[in-house]
């Protein structure tokens, strides 16, 4: 079984760390910013210096590949994102890119040729947390959306995502997807505490969540916040609060089997000498059954609208589009399991509750999502951690799985 060079792959983990370092020890690279740019600068050189030909296409996805002996074959991939949250960790999708391409690395050191090509990928926008929503190089690859669509997206800040991928240099001219792939790997820390609590190193992914979400729009009427009298406002902001909290409540009785939280508020005018007169609620579920998900949508409905009438207030609501749930390969599965014990670890299985490109690539491809333990199941914060010893593992599951899958015969 081949092993990486696990104190190599930690020294890339921190160093891809520094460049939107927080003083916390997160890393903030939002999707095209100046940071992200830098990351992706230097993913580029250390591809480059691997011997790998890196290509772009043109929603900018990083695509670093490894000739096999048969080139013409559909490659295999491996990979995730390196745009963090705002702020987030050093590990959330990093993981998956740095493993894959230290895989390769492993690959050459040893001298072994593969007969399908191998990919090694880092998806653009996959967390969303500047362009809403995520997981779009992937989505797009997939052929789930448009580059239009996508290229004409907004930040809060009014700026489109085409004009910032020309701007940071990453807008390529290879189409998006149109091609066949062998199989996606992803790496990913769990982004729970399960394994964690169970002392297991290695998560075999078998299956998704059921995801959904919606907007919430609530309708007041402006006035001066010093002069109105209180009998005759409709602040928007109030009954936006209500619902929030009435939200919240909900969430709390779906454990264990489910979970909602309202995540955005965008309030106008939004200053404080004006009463708010229109805000706009955003919300996300998961849940393990698709019925529980569609019973907290209307519940959710319900709420806002009763709420609205309560306060006197114009509520519209808008549900997302949903994701259902969907099975993983179960020879991947068990790929998973086998490789995990053949290399001396402990494995299980369980589920993913939240949104990953695998997720979008499993309609291309067969796909399999690997996890590793987070210290107290914290992601998309300063204080994510993997352990060393956990991000190697990972990495030496990940690449004896490349192999095999990049060098079978059927």
């Amino acid at each position: 079984m081949l092993k990486v060079d696990g104190a190599r792959l930690w020294s890339d983990l921190m160093t891809m760390a520094t460049i939107g370092a927080t003083a916390r020890g997160g890393s903030f690279r939002t999707a095209l910013s100046d940071a992200d740019r830098d990351g992706r600068n230097l993913f580029v050189h250390w591809a480059k210096e691997a011997g790998l030909e890196v290509s772009v296409d043109k929603i900018g996805n990083i695509f670093a590949r490894r000739a096999g002996t048969d080139d013409s074959l559909p490659p295999v991939m491996a990979g995730s994102h390196l745009d963090t949250q705002a702020p987030g960790g050093k590990f959330d999708g990093v993981l998956g890119v740095l493993a894959g391409l230290e895989a390769v690395r492993t690959l050459n050191r040893v001298g072994l040729s593969t007969k399908r090509p191998i990919e090694i990928v880092n998806w653009t926008n996959e967390e969303g947390a500047r362009f809403p929503p995520g997981v779009v190089g992937s989505n797009l690859f997939a052929g789930r959306t448009t580059l239009e669509a996508l290229l004409a997206t907004r930040d809060r800040a009014g700026i489109l995502m085409g004009d910032e991928l020309n701007r940071i240099g990453y807008a390529g001219h290879r189409d998006v997807g149109q091609r066949p792939v062998d199989s996606y790997l992803e790496l990913h820390i769990e982004q729970g505490p399960v394994l964690e609590e169970a002392g297991v190193t290695i998560g075999a992914v078998t299956h998704t969540s059921n995801q959904g979400g919606g907007v919430i729009e609530i309708i007041g009427e402006n006035g001066h916040s010093q002069t109105t009298r209180m009998s005759r406002r409709r602040n928007a902001l109030v009954g936006a609060a209500r619902i929030i909290t009435e939200i919240e409540r909900l969430g709390m009785a779906q454990e264990p089997h489910g979970m909602v939280s309202a995540t955005v508020a965008d309030v106008w005018p939004n200053n404080r000498i004006n009463i708010p007169h229109r805000v706009n609620v955003g919300f996300l579920i998961v849940h393990a059954e698709g019925e529980g998900r569609d019973r907290i949508l209307d519940d959710i409905e319900t709420i806002a609208r009763t709420m609205g009438q309560d306060c006197g207030l114009e509520v519209s609501f808008t549900r997302s589009p949903q994701r259902h749930r969907f099975d993983f390969p179960s020879d991947l599965v068990a790929l998973t399991e086998t490789t995990a014990k053949q290399l001396g670890h402990t494995s299980m299985r369980l589920p993913t509750w939240t949104a990953h490109d695998a997720l979008n690539m499993h309609v291309v491809c067969p796909t399999a999502l690997i996890f590793v333990p987070c210290r107290d199941g914290i992601s998309h914060s300063e204080l994510e951690w993997c352990e060393p010893a956990h991000a190697t593992a990972g990495a030496d599951v990940l690449v004896n799985m490349i192999l095999d899958r990049a060098n079978r015969t059927g």
